[in-house]
């Protein structure tokens, strides 16, 4: 994949460290803040159940183990650099088993997107009759353990489906025997950029004739499989079509790009994507794949912006219902010193999922910078949340409430206009902006 920033697992690491150096950062604090609210802190940081999940469970994914199997010419190559986005410079044979089947790790760098098992029975025409062949690919089968199979067709060959979803047939049938376990397959059928039509080969410029072509096909193909009686989780349709080009823009063939350094392969650019589906491909996929951790690491591999988004949208709802929690604290004023250094660890841990270093004293300016948006409005919002729990001398309980509430919502406003401008790189005027109407919506829904 290609990604400027810090690998994921190096800006999940730099989140579990904060987590770790929570209680060094809060004895850090300046020595005005009372004792008594740097313990408070701690506690509710560290003691908050939600948070230590997160914690634990934020790395617990793997690459996915995929069986792949198509006949040479469905683009199995294609297809793994248009899941990548990028081509793929790093796939090493790291075990040729036998003729007929071949794992690779599939890797970005020194990161590993996924595993792979490609099966050449069904590439090489004469395996399919030969029983060995089955039995090799059933040996190995067993031994990767894959998360998932896939069945590579291609749109414009319909001879042979019937034959391919038969040996996979077979093979699963086996599998499931010799395992205990149902290999979960789906049927990918590539190269739908050649249907007719052929000269329109960008996906939104495909005609309606072209597209009801392509679901023809997907009917068919369907049918087929099914007839087989191979019983598959899902199928889909796509175009893995991609032309590269050199760091210097210049267009390169496939064929080129073997003598190209490793260094060479890593800079090449996407000169024409001719992609077709891949979100329909990755959703089928994430739910043909059983295993959670499996899943997870698919969206490692592929979704990285938007795993890193999902992971601090939850960040900020956690710290938003801790937020809510301290502010029922019946103590004016020293909660907010509390409150204000929780959501600079919220930024913190934001930023570093972005793949940016922060310090404490920077999530707080960052905080501040907001605030300067809001003008006097913003610190009589402060005054007035400490006052609320003044009515707690006459309602006792009341005043908190209130308090609790606007907590919440500022840690949430805050945490929101992290993601912003930290992970959608949105400018630091534009998340002033929404800042502001998002304060002053709340303003006026709650004084109506």
């Amino acid at each position: 994949m290609k990604d400027n920033h810090e690998k994921i697992e190096e800006r999940i690491e730099n989140v579990k460290n904060v987590y770790l150096k929570i209680e060094k950062l809060i004895d850090d604090l300046p020595d005005v803040i009372p004792g008594e609210a740097k313990k408070t802190l701690k506690k509710t940081l560290l003691d908050d159940k939600e948070l230590k999940t997160f914690m634990k469970e934020v790395d617990h994914y793997r690459p996915p183990k995929l069986f792949l199997i198509g006949r040479t010419g469905s683009g199995k190559s294609s297809l793994i650099n248009a899941m990548c986005d990028a081509y793929v410079a790093n796939v090493d044979d790291v075990k040729s088993c036998t003729a007929h089947t071949t794992k690779y790790p599939i890797k970005d760098g020194d990161r590993t997107l996924m595993e792979i098992l490609d099966s050449r029975g069904i590439a090489e025409s004469e395996a399919l009759s030969e029983v060995t062949a089955e039995e090799q690919i059933l040996k190995e089968l067993t031994t990767f353990d894959p998360d998932a199979a896939i069945l590579l067709l291609n749109a414009t060959h319909r001879d042979g489906v019937n034959e391919d979803a038969a040996f996979m047939k077979k093979v699963a049938d086996t599998y499931q025997k010799r395992t205990g376990v149902r290999l979960h397959v789906l049927a990918v059928i590539n190269k739908c950029d050649e249907a007719q039509p052929a000269r329109y080969k960008e996906a939104i410029h495909y005609p309606e004739g072209k597209i009801r072509k392509i679901n023809e096909v997907q009917s068919s193909f369907r049918r087929i499989i099914r007839e087989s009686g191979l019983k598959i989780d899902g199928i889909v349709t796509i175009s893995s079509l991609i032309d590269w080009a050199t760091v210097d823009g210049e267009p390169i063939d496939v064929d080129a790009i073997k003598e190209l350094s490793k260094e060479e392969v890593e800079a090449l650019t996407i000169l024409f994507d001719g992609r077709y589906h891949m979100d329909e491909l990755f959703e089928a996929l994430y739910a043909t794949i059983p295993d959670v951790q499996a899943q997870a690491g698919l969206k490692m591999a592929f979704r990285l912006q938007e795993v890193v988004k999902a992971l601090a949208k939850s960040l900020v709802k956690i710290f938003s219902t801790i937020s809510a929690t301290v502010a029922l604290t019946p103590i004016p004023v020293s909660d907010m010193v509390v409150l204000t250094s929780m959501q600079s660890i919220m930024v913190m841990m934001i930023a570093m999922l972005s793949g940016r270093e922060m310090s404490l004293d920077e999530a707080k300016e960052f905080i501040m910078s907001l605030s300067t948006v809001s003008g006097a409005g913003f610190v009589f919002r402060t005054i007035a949340q400490q006052a609320t729990k003044l009515f707690n001398g006459v309602f006792p309980g009341a005043g908190s409430a209130i308090s609790s509430g606007i907590a919440s919502f500022g840690t949430s406003s805050i945490g929101h206009a992290a993601i912003a401008y930290f992970i959608d790189d949105q400018d630091l005027k534009t998340v002033k902006k929404h800042f502001q109407k998002s304060i002053d919506e709340h303003k006026k829904k709650h004084h109506e």
